[in-house]
């Protein structure tokens, strides 16, 4: 959904992405690309990006130039990290995308056991998030446009401020990681910086309230978080 109108972007599996407006039933832009997509705006509503798995990239675009090729294309080469988790290197499925508040970075979901941070401005890899458990083999039914996916989708969000973000896990548990301040030169592996028991089975949804200090997670059940304050002086 854009953040600034009612207007809003779909990825399908006929490879293909449309511009729609909640006032027609008809879709206002169509536009074919190689791969099932997924989608996400950047705060301004100006840009959106899309993923493609079978090309391992995230294209950017402009909305008022919908029909034009992409005016940067990031190539998602992470050979090194993920011949750490496994040999030969499998890439995960690019299941989520979403840009930070200031829209330099984006935050890209996968249903492995990494997911990524690029910068939108430079155009590349700065971080990989591991530590978790990937839902790619977790119980249930796959919900997305790729099998091998499996539940994954909604697991993994920033917090408001866009310096932390926050990622479900198939162990039931919920990880934290916190950015470093200084733009790494090269991809650097973040580990959480803290781990939280929410649920007794994998972690599907994580959702950070935009306004107060509280996010959601759901499994089998929903959970809500609020701040432990104690000890806090305001």
């Amino acid at each position: 959904m854009s953040p600034v109108d009612d207007t809003f972007l779909s990825g399908a599996v006929d490879d293909a992405v449309r511009f729609w407006d909640l006032r027609s039933p008809e879709a206002q832009g169509h536009m074919r690309v190689r791969g099932h997509p997924v989608v996400g705006y950047d705060p301004t509503g100006a840009v959106f990006a899309v993923a493609l798995n079978e090309r391992n990239t995230v294209l950017l675009y402009d909305v008022r130039k919908f029909d034009c090729d992409p005016f940067l294309t990031i190539t998602l080469d992470d050979t090194a990290g993920l011949s750490q988790i496994s040999m030969p290197p499998r890439v995960p499925v690019i299941t989520s995308l979403s840009f930070n508040q200031s829209g330099q970075f984006i935050l890209v979901g996968t249903a492995g056991d990494v997911h990524y941070i690029l910068d939108s401005f430079a155009g590349k890899l700065l971080w990989r998030l591991v530590g978790h458990v990937g839902l790619e083999q977790a119980p249930g039914h796959s919900v997305g446009m790729a099998p091998q996916a499996g539940i994954s989708g909604q697991e993994v969000c920033w917090t408001p401020d866009g310096r932390m973000v926050l990622a479900g896990s198939a162990n039931g548990q919920l990880c934290i990681w916190a950015l470093p301040e200084a733009i790494p030169e090269e991809p650097t592996s973040l580990r959480p910086n803290a781990l939280l028991n929410g649920h007794e089975g994998p972690t599907r949804v994580v959702e950070f309230n935009p306004k107060c200090a509280q996010f959601t997670t759901a499994g089998a059940q929903v959970a809500f978080w609020l701040p432990d304050l104690e000890g806090i002086t305001i």
